[in-house]
């Protein structure tokens, strides 16, 4: 008798706990459900796609652009790229709480990126490329530290990037280019230890490269392509980027000689300094790039030759 009672308490128990996480479980879905119904109240699709598809008959890990993930089947990823989609992004995202990556690059967004959205600590990819997006770049960007990409390009974003990067300690890419951006680049950079790529061209960027800058050994290309950046290069530029692979620097204000130690840049394959106010001589250290394989140089006053290995793919580009 007793032996009875214990195994039907147990069995009591475990249905408890069996009902109290399908209960949870069921809260959980219609948290993401809810985020993601406002998203759509807050979309126009003339393919109507996304009205059509996005229906409560059916689980939103089923709806066209989201995955959930495989262990509480809740929401990890949005992918409307290319959807043509105009529309805002709604505070509810934020309740997302599973959401890694979230990509609706080249749509029609508009407006302001809402504030809810630092509450996504998962968050680990960013793409809003192509859209209309206004404002400065959100200071609450720095509370998403498992970020990892970041790309706002083709945006109408204005502000200073002063005081933005900090707290990205897990950042390797940012694509910012193509923007209204405006203010001095920040010594803050020392903060990303695993950046790779820094891509901020077109902007409006003015005053000189931070030092910090060049103390990110896994940096792979750096591009500030069409700003109004000033200053010198460091003479040892090689000395802490190992793997710099392209330097994109022209349409700017550089001044000074070229760094006489380029050639160490054992990896450089791209090399842009065209159309700044570079003087003096092209030394002969441009015959240890190896793997170079392109390079822009004209619109300096610089005197000199290149390796003549070189000249079937560069040469034309320096005497631009």
């Amino acid at each position: 008798m007793q032996r009875t009672y214990f195994l039907f308490v147990g069995a009591l128990a475990l249905h408890f706990i069996a009902t109290s996480i399908i209960v949870a479980s069921n809260q959980n879905n219609t948290v993401d459900l809810n985020a993601l119904l406002a998203f759509k109240a807050a979309i126009f699709d003339p393919q109507r796609i996304i009205p059509t598809n996005w229906s409560t008959s059916t689980s939103v890990c089923n709806w066209i652009g989201i995955t959930c993930n495989a262990r509480h089947h809740r929401v990890a990823a949005i992918d409307l790229s290319y959807m043509g989609i105009a529309g805002t992004i709604p505070p509810q995202l934020g309740n997302l709480s599973f959401l890694v990556r979230l990509n609706v690059r080249n749509n029609s967004f508009h407006g302001h990126l809402p504030t809810e959205l630092s509450r996504l600590r998962r968050l680990k990819y960013i793409n809003l490329e192509g859209n209309n997006f206004e404002g400065e770049l959100p200071s609450w960007l720095g509370a998403l530290t498992a970020i990892r990409y970041l790309s706002f390009r083709y945006n109408g974003f204005s502000g200073s990037l002063s005081g933005r990067l900090s707290n990205f300690t897990k950042l390797e890419v940012i694509g910012l280019g193509f923007n209204f951006f405006t203010g001095n680049l920040s010594e803050e950079f020392r903060a990303l230890p695993k950046l790779r790529v820094l891509e901020i061209e077109s902007n409006q960027l003015v005053g000189p490269l931070p030092q910090a800058l060049f103390n990110l050994s896994s940096l792979q290309f750096i591009g500030f392509t069409s700003n109004s950046l000033s200053g010198y290069l460091p003479a040892h530029i090689c000395d802490y980027l190992p793997q710099l692979q392209g330097l994109y620097l022209s349409w700017n204000y550089f001044e000074g000689e070229i760094p006489s130690d380029i050639g160490e840049c054992s990896g450089l394959q791209v090399l842009s300094l065209s159309y700044n106010k570079f003087r003096g001589y092209i030394t002969k250290d441009f015959w240890n790039l190896t793997t170079l394989t392109v390079s822009y140089l004209g619109g300096n006053d610089l005197t000199g030759k290149l390796p003549t290995s070189l000249c079937s793919c560069i040469c034309l580009k320096y005497f631009w």
